[in-house]
């Protein structure tokens, strides 16, 4: 969580209880001049060698949803490797 909340541009609420996270991505859109969310996904896994989904892989957005949502599933990895990925995803949204 604090991980995710340090990027610039990222913010995600504290769940009581799940495995993964859907960050709102909303402002790293708009700093990348990206409109389509699944720009973000492809170049983050091309240039940070991260991947995630986004929230529309999970249900049709609702009726004047506008932010932008990503989900990271954290089930199986390691510490060390969850460090890692959020340093390259924090290089890669915090990049113009």
């Amino acid at each position: 969580m604090a991980g995710l909340n340090a990027i610039d541009g990222v913010s995600v609420a504290s769940p009581h209880t799940t495995f993964y996270l859907f960050p709102n991505v909303t402002r790293v859109m708009g700093r990348k001049k990206l409109t389509d969310i699944n720009q973000l996904m492809t170049t983050a896994l091309e240039q940070a060698n991260v991947s995630f989904c986004t929230r529309r892989h999970f249900g049709t957005p609702l009726a004047g949803e506008e932010d932008y949502y990503i989900r990271l599933a954290y089930s199986g990895i390691s510490v060390p490797d969850i460090g890692e990925g959020l340093a390259a995803l924090k290089e890669f949204f915090e990049r113009d």
